[in-house]
């Protein structure tokens, strides 16, 4: 029981800090908000047939934006303070470090689906399957969803450090999410078109969710360590310039 409480105590902490700056939630769920009256003013007129072809592309697009307006802030208390170091003298385990971590990510990106899913069941009537099919739903957008903060948080942890860290995560992030929103997007389509075999995508999408995070632990101890040598090496570097 020492790995959960550990990654439960970590992620606790980052999260009170936040309900107390509510810095990257207030961003996270405007944009949120303009990206879904951006989708509705411009697809209102698609005809309802066409509708679920275009539907997943909106909210796994728009998942992916928040993902990484989030991704890019979730290291920063450690860049801005310095302490990435401290925490990894720390006696924590460093799994419990990329646990807790993309357990907020995940937390922000679900906050954000409890306004896309609904805006976009509003605005399109082919999204109403989701309204009649809650259970499938929410399954689908929490595998999603975990997916993306599995793979993002071992690269943004990678580029914890690095000054122009939002243009590299973006560059290297979506390439490497691309396979598990394709497939989050193909099981929302077969879900708005009731498809008969939904069960078996959404066991597909959890499998790859547990590989995903299987090999984001086991990737995530190496990255980190190597990105804090960096940074005792960079900050040596400037102390001897000076």
């Amino acid at each position: 029981m020492r790995l959960p409480r550990q990654a439960w105590l970590l992620a606790k902490n980052d999260l009170r800090q936040e309900l107390r700056d509510l810095e990257l939630l207030a961003t996270a769920g405007f944009f949120t908000l303009v990206v879904l009256v951006m989708f509705g003013l411009s697809f209102a007129s698609l005809g309802r047939k066409v509708q679920p072809l275009a539907i997943p592309g909106m909210l796994w697009l728009a998942v992916a934006f928040v993902g990484t307006l989030t991704l890019t802030r979730i290291f920063d208390r450690e860049r801005e303070a310095d302490t990435l170091r401290a925490l990894l003298t720390a006696p924590v385990e460093r799994v419990a470090i990329y646990v807790s971590k993309a357990f907020v990510t995940l937390l922000v990106l679900l906050g954000c689906c409890l306004i896309l899913v609904p805006g976009l069941v509003f605005m399109f009537p082919a999204a109403q399957v989701m309204a009649e099919q809650p259970l499938r739903t929410a399954a689908l957008v929490v595998l999603g969803c975990t997916s993306y903060a599995a793979v993002g948080t071992v690269f943004a942890a990678g580029l914890a450090t690095s000054s122009g860290k939002n243009v590299l995560l973006s560059v290297i992030l979506y390439p490497l999410t691309s396979p598990a929103l394709m497939w989050s997007l193909v099981a929302t389509r077969a879900l708005l078109e009731r498809h008969p075999d939904l069960p078996t995508y959404l066991a597909q999408l959890a499998a790859l969710d547990v590989l995903l995070v299987v090999l984001g632990g086991w990737l995530f101890e190496s990255v980190l360590v190597g990105t804090a040598r960096s940074a005792t090496a960079s900050g040596r570097a400037r102390g001897r310039r000076r």
